[in-house]
């Protein structure tokens, strides 16, 4: 029988191969050499190191993404998939844990349709993990061209950022005051900090925001990505400039995605062009990762529960009517128990009775 996370796990694969991406399987060790210089890009700084045969650092693999863009010579559009396990200590932690991810990659020639695909199955996999859920998206490169117009320095820029991040408006209205900002496009700044709109209302509200403070193309293909989610996606998908990441690595679009009963994001990404040319590679790149870690909590409710339905019949029934009422329930997918009463040490998602015409009742909804 199938656990929920093996179900999560095959819904996520048909996702990615359905649009071309393949899987991509890495060692679990690395030369710790591509960590070591890379640790901002790192969630964690801690690796899991040893010496080996040869006397080479291994590391035990603390990321995916570096092994990605390792092997790819960046000339080829690469579009990939994975599903592994990490080894790192999260902040706060004393011990390292096992932790299992999923995501996706696509390197080389990113063009705009690329960045719409990305986020598409980005938000299809949140879908995917649950109904109420919903991908945050801003956009780093409009972010600092607006905070470098209102004449902020590149270290104010960095600080800005990470008060977006906060969404520190008092400390934001602050540094802009100490910088001495543009007037006009401190108040824009301000009011960039204050949006949060669903994605297909944004450009509207972007473009008489934005317009003549940020390069008028990367603000017209930005808007236009937000068209395109609203569009595919309505409500699922908001335009939030809180949502932010490392300007050493990242750039343009960047993401986060939220399941409801999950305080923290479960999903992450964006384009991290700076971290191709860090590892001297002339391309483009955008990916995101599941933290399916997280997802722990809501994928084990299923287990706890004897079966999805329980179909209590009376002694006055017919076991045809029974029997084809238990079909009818078991063929939307369900599993489902057939008692004639309940249980009082069972449980069950949803409890239903057959009606005088053989048909289902629900009777309660847990």
């Amino acid at each position: 029988m199938k656990t929920p996370q093996d179900e999560l796990n095959s819904a996520l694969s048909e996702i990615f191969e359905r649009a071309g991406y393949r899987r991509y399987k890495m060692s679990k060790f690395e030369e710790y050499d591509l960590y070591a210089r890379h640790k901002d890009f790192l969630i964690s700084e801690n690796v899991l190191t040893f010496t080996d045969l040869d006397g080479k650092l291994m590391a035990l693999k603390p990321d995916v993404t570096l092994s990605i863009v390792k092997n790819s010579d960046g000339q080829q559009l690469r579009k990939v998939y994975y599903r592994e396990n990490v080894y790192r200590a999260e902040k706060g932690s004393l011990g390292f844990r096992e932790i299992s991810q999923a995501g996706l990659e696509c390197i080389g020639a990113v063009d705009e349709y690329s960045v719409c695909e990305v986020l598409s199955l980005a938000a299809k996999s949140l879908s995917a993990i649950g109904p109420r859920c919903e991908l945050a998206v801003s956009h780093l490169g409009i972010l600092c061209g607006l905070l470098s117009g209102a004449g902020l320095s590149s270290p104010a820029v960095g600080e800005a950022v990470g008060l977006f991040g906060d969404k520190n408006r008092d400390g934001l209205a602050a540094l802009l005051e100490r910088e001495g900002a543009d007037r006009e496009a401190a108040e824009r700044v301000i009011g960039l900090s204050e949006l949060e709109e669903n994605a297909a209302d944004a450009p509207k509200k972007l473009t008489a925001l934005l317009r003549g403070f940020v390069a008028d193309e990367m603000l017209d293909r930005f808007c236009n990505t937000c068209r395109f989610l609203g569009k595919e996606f309505g409500e699922r998908v908001r335009v939030d400039f809180s949502v932010v990441g490392d300007l050493g690595y990242y750039s343009g679009i960047i993401f986060k995605g939220f399941i409801d009963g999950i305080p923290a994001s479960v999903l992450s990404g964006g384009q991290y062009d700076g971290l191709m040319k860090k590892l001297n590679r002339h391309s483009r790149a955008i990916g995101f990762a599941i933290y399916l870690d997280l997802l722990e909590p809501i994928l084990e409710i299923g287990e706890d529960f004897d079966a999805d339905a329980l179909l209590v019949y009376s002694q006055t029934d017919s076991a045809e009517a029974i029997y084809e009422a238990a079909k009818k329930l078991s063929e939307g997918g369900r599993s489902v128990a057939v008692l004639p009463k309940i249980p009082e040490d069972g449980r069950f998602r949803e409890i239903f009775r057959l009606d005088r015409k053989g048909g289902v009742i629900l009777e309660r909804n847990d």
